[in-house]
């Protein structure tokens, strides 16, 4: 399973969050447990102001969630078999 994250670019710093003087970039983290070899953390997109980072993250976020319900109702379904 992914989890999206929001951070500024490298080599800025925010003041606080949604920080409108600081680009950002959206990164996805592998939180499988399988993932011990390979890399933990992608940047999906870079260059973005806060609202469109926010935006992109509740998109994956939402897509996310709608995939695992899907294997779990899967799985469910398999072991009911």
């Amino acid at each position: 399973m992914y989890r999206y994250t929001i951070e500024p670019m490298s080599g800025q710093k925010a003041k606080f969050e949604g920080d409108t003087s600081v680009k950002y970039q959206v990164t996805r983290h592998n939180t499988a447990v399988a993932t011990k070899h390979k890399k933990m953390k992608d940047i999906i997109r870079t260059n973005l102001e806060y609202d469109e980072a926010a935006a992109l993250i509740k998109i994956f976020n939402d897509r996310e969630a709608d995939t695992q319900k899907r294997r779990d109702d899967k799985a469910q379904q398999d072991n009911m078999s």
